[in-house]
């Protein structure tokens, strides 16, 4: 919150006002208000058997990290729109068989960035032929149980859920 020096509304000084969870920004000038919301973002869980797809990070934050396939929702679109429009970009594949697997708070690499990641499993239709976007260098596939580190603590925490409901640990 310390960020917000300025509004963007009518360009006037903020102030920080507010205790612990509740601190913002405002604006004494036009009134704007700024929370500290989180971002949502996807992550998706491509699932075939007990093993898992995971991406390794051409570029920061956590540049050479294994990530999953997701990214940040834009404008208008649900949850689920966001993760089949990432899969297609990402990997050049449409995702199947999206289910919910649970919410997930994390920090956006170095930036501050708080953002609540919206898990889901998924699939890849059986013809399917990755094909990856620069925003990776390389794919595999790993057992649930013995994956690498992930690069978010939201991804992280949603792949430790799942491996400790499918008994994969």
């Amino acid at each position: 919150m310390k960020d917000w020096t300025f509004c963007p509304r009518c360009g006037d000084r903020t102030r920080l006002a507010g205790e612990g969870e509740d601190t913002h920004a405002e604006c004494p000038a036009c009134g704007f208000t700024k929370y500290d919301n989180p971002l949502p973002t996807t992550v998706g869980l491509i699932l075939d058997g007990d093993r898992i797809l995971l991406l390794r990070r051409e570029h920061e934050p956590r540049k050479g990290s294994w990530d999953t396939v997701g990214g940040f929702l834009a404008g208008a679109e649900t949850a689920e729109e966001n993760l089949v429009r990432e899969g297609l970009e990402e990997i050049g594949c449409e995702l199947r068989n999206l289910r919910f697997a649970g919410s997930y708070s994390s920090v956006y690499g170095d930036t501050g960035l708080k953002t609540i990641g919206l898990a889901f499993t998924c699939e890849l239709p059986p013809d399917a032929e990755i094909v990856l976007s620069e925003e990776n260098s390389e794919y595999a596939w790993f057992p649930l149980a013995e994956r690498p580190p992930l690069a978010f603590a939201d991804c992280e925490a949603a792949a430790a859920a799942l491996t400790s409901r499918t008994g994969s640990a």
